[in-house]
């Protein structure tokens, strides 16, 4: 009984992966074919809600793309997984999204992932990190599809400035001129 229940969790996981890999902001083609490592201290699999929740030092591993959490829920319906929720403090997802470029990380106390509309928000003590941008804010929503980043900053409740705000730091574009070692 318990070896079925890990194969139904493999088997979700993975396709877990083979739906969110190819989605994520142009993944390397490696990682969907890479193993899946899943470590957690519980996992609970429910296949009449479609549910399944891992507990206790989430870490989930495939390839490039590396998930840490205190826990990950995985919702799934009749077309694949649907829903990821993630919860820490923070919560970590990174992954290389391509050869030669930085990892991009995203982290939020909450990092909840829209399967199908190629959507992650994350929120509380959000932070989204792509090359050497940086944004942070209470929320995040992230399109990956069209590579939309919307941040804001805490609910205005009060007249005070201790209100959280965005903070953004783009870098700017580099110019071949500025890449090349001064001569003298």
């Amino acid at each position: 009984m318990i070896r079925l229940k890990l194969i139904k969790i493999c088997c979700l996981l993975t396709a877990f992966f083979f739906v969110i890999a190819p989605s994520i902001s142009n993944a390397l083609p490696d990682d969907r074919n890479q193993p899946i490592h899943i470590t957690s201290d519980t996992a609970e699999v429910d296949d009449k809600t479609g549910r399944s929740i891992y507990r206790g030092k989430v870490k989930i591993i495939q390839g490039t793309i590396n998930l840490r959490a205190d826990q990950v829920t995985i919702h799934s319906n009749a077309q694949g997984i649907s829903k990821l929720v993630a919860i820490g403090t923070p919560a970590h997802f990174q992954q290389l999204p391509e050869v030669e470029k930085n990892i991009m990380h995203a982290f939020g106390n909450t990092i909840e992932y829209f399967v199908s509309e190629e959507r992650i928000e994350l929120k509380k003590q959000a932070k989204l990190e792509q090359e050497q941008n940086v944004f942070t804010g209470e929320r995040i929503d992230y399109d990956i599809k069209r590579r939309v980043v919307n941040a804001y900053g805490g609910t205005q409740t009060s007249s005070s400035t201790d209100t959280p705000r965005v903070n953004l730091i783009i870098q700017p574009n580099k110019t071949p001129s500025q890449d090349a070692p001064v001569n003298e």
